[in-house]
């Protein structure tokens, strides 16, 4: 869950994952320099629920680092057995059933992958659906959006490149895209479209959103790593 100025929403974000049915779950929350309450309310919530490290951890950068590299960190703090889980820390999940129909569908269908249906905002707005099982995730259309989840060792042998753009830096806002796109590469056919409204995205649906310089700069990102594809 990596988070910055979030603290209207990082409560929503955490609670969405505590109230699941599935209990087997660890949340790892990377704060990117947050300017705002976001990292005091994340402290009060550990204390006041008395979360283990085991099951919570909390890590507050001292510099920026951007998307990316705060989901490289957290993917350090996982197993290559756990299946991860994507969560923005200004969004929810808003099925309390949604990870337990996920870990049912991993079991028993064998799955290296998994996406659900979302909502952007409290609008049905929603561009996640089925890919074809012979598709080339970097050629097809991006139908694989939130919630977005993977077997971790889908990328423990990806190279680091896969991540970085034509300056050798690491990509700073087209992490959707960044992880699941080799992963889903990886996964070669082994995925499945659960069509359950699990996720909240938190985002203005209208179109100025959409014409402001971030979002122009995760399009650019996101036309640059599309047309390299995958480095093998």
């Amino acid at each position: 869950m990596p988070a910055y100025n979030a603290e209207e929403t990082i409560a929503y974000s955490i609670n969405s994952v505590m109230m699941q049915n599935y209990a087997n779950w660890k949340i790892v929350v990377i704060d990117d320099v947050s300017t705002d309450d976001t990292v005091n309310i994340v402290e009060k919530m550990i204390k006041q629920y008395g979360l283990e490290e085991d099951r919570f951890k909390l890590i507050s950068n001292t510099e920026k680092k951007w998307e990316v590299a705060n989901v490289i960190e957290g993917l350090n703090h996982a197993d290559d057995n756990d299946i991860i889980c994507r969560l923005d820390g200004d969004d929810w999940l808003c099925d309390i059933d949604a990870l337990s129909i996920l870990n049912y569908r991993y079991e028993t269908l064998g799955l290296s992958a998994a996406w659900t249906a979302h909502r952007w905002d409290y609008s049905h707005h929603n561009i996640s659906g089925p890919l074809p099982k012979e598709a080339n995730p970097y050629e097809h259309e991006w139908v694989s959006s939130h919630l977005k989840t993977f077997r971790k060792s889908l990328l423990s042998k990806v190279k680091d490149d896969n991540y970085r753009n034509s300056d050798g830096e690491y990509f700073k806002r087209i992490g959707d895209q960044v992880f699941y796109l080799p992963a889903l590469y990886q996964a070669s056919g082994n995925w499945h479209f659960e069509p359950i409204v699990a996720y909240h995205y938190s985002i203005d649906t209208s179109p100025a959103t959409f014409q402001t310089d971030d979002a122009k700069f995760q399009r650019d990102e996101a036309l640059e790593l599309r047309a390299r594809g995958f480095i093998s």
